[in-house]
């Protein structure tokens, strides 16, 4: 590569706790920022703000488009991409949205425009889906590139153009990954949380993807079944309250824990004994290959890809099924670590090692065009 550093402006909501986000800070912290540098434009401060400043990248906001509108929204688009001359790559995640900044970054004149798919599904309303699907349809006018996290995702965003798509899947550090006693006695202890006691964990934002009302309903069925499990839930987002209520309805509230986005998640993997997962969609789902490279058992919904299921050690469900059918297939399952995981995702594509040096060419090739 040349010695000039390439610098690639991501574009997402903010820098938060989430499987874009934490797959996006994976890359970061991975490729060689030496020669590559990247760079946000965002709507929203985060979590991991600090650490991308610390690591030499840059920060700017704008308002996102939900709140002032898409009028102003491409206003200060454009204002951004024509005093920002020094990105020649652009990588959205944004999704349907990334249509509008597609097309403004177009007529901006900026050569390269990564569109990224993290999805397989809109599960907003039906006018704002039909907004949705209107953004999506400048995507494949816009965009240079397209990445997805897995067939599905780019089927899903791009359409009859999905076969032009990059996958680049969620890969971690499996360094950090790794299942450890230490951590677990510690941060039970720091909990107050029994050291025999069974804890069912939850990593994921508080939307309707997620699907925690019906968490919650398997939980309370497992509590017939061991009234000493407990259940974690980490994350944050707008129904986080509402899920609150219900589990006070419900009378869980001595039983079931509600934890901040945190940037040390590795360790909460490590203090689980099980992780529940009944979203209702997800395209390549980071926080369950997390997971399999500590070893956890993990308990999903049918509807997640199940290339995501790379060890072999994933269980899946329907949603079609009962809560208490739930509760009784968590009752059967394996609660002991699979010690093989770790090795085994090493040896795959979902190795954050390999994906960077993968990207790096990518990106390096954008700059000879």
């Amino acid at each position: 590569m040349e010695n000039k550093k390439i610098r690639i402006l991501h574009i997402i909501r903010s820098m938060n706790m989430g499987g874009a986000e934490n797959f996006i800070m994976n890359l970061y912290r991975n490729i060689d920022q030496q020669k590559i540098q990247f760079d946000f434009l965002v709507s929203d401060k985060g979590i991991f703000d600090d650490e991308i400043k610390k690591l030499g990248g840059k920060i700017y906001y704008i308002k996102y488009i939900t709140e002032i509108g898409q009028f102003k929204y491409v206003k200060e688009l454009t204002s951004f991409f024509m005093n920002h001359s020094e990105y020649t790559i652009i990588h959205s995640h944004l999704d349907q949205v990334s249509g509008i900044v597609l097309e403004t970054a177009n007529k901006c004149h900026i050569p390269n425009r990564i569109a990224h798919s993290h999805n397989t599904k809109n599960t907003n309303n039906f006018m704002i889906k039909i907004y949705k699907k209107y953004l999506q349809s400048k995507i494949n006018k816009n965009a240079t590139h397209y990445f997805a996290c897995g067939e599905e995702a780019a089927k899903w965003l791009y359409k009859k153009k999905f076969k032009e798509a990059v996958i680049v899947p969620n890969s971690i550090d499996l360094q950090r990954f790794n299942f450890d006693e230490e951590q677990r006695n510690h941060i039970r202890q720091e909990l107050n949380i029994d050291k025999n006691a069974l804890i069912i964990g939850h990593i994921g934002r508080f939307t309707k993807q997620k699907n925690h009302k019906f968490l919650i309903e398997i939980f309370k069925e497992y509590q017939r079944i061991d009234s000493n499990s407990k259940l974690i839930l980490v994350g944050d987002g707008k129904l986080k309250q509402k899920i609150k209520k219900i589990v006070e309805n419900k009378n869980l509230k001595q039983k079931v824990m509600f934890l901040e986005n945190r940037q040390d998640i590795e360790k909460m993997y490590s203090i689980f004994d099980l992780l529940l997962f009944p979203s209702l969609f997800e395209g390549m789902s980071l926080v369950t290959i997390e997971a399999q490279a500590t070893g956890l058992p993990i308990l999903c919904s049918n509807t997640i890809d199940k290339k995501t299921n790379v060890t072999g050690t994933i269980e899946f469900m329907s949603l079609k099924q009962t809560p208490k059918e739930w509760a009784e297939k968590i009752r059967m399952m394996k609660k002991e670590r699979y010690e093989k995981n770790n090795e085994m995702i090493k040896e795959t594509k979902y190795n954050i090692a390999t994906l960077a040096r993968n990207i790096e060419r990518i990106y390096y090739n954008m700059t000879l065009n």
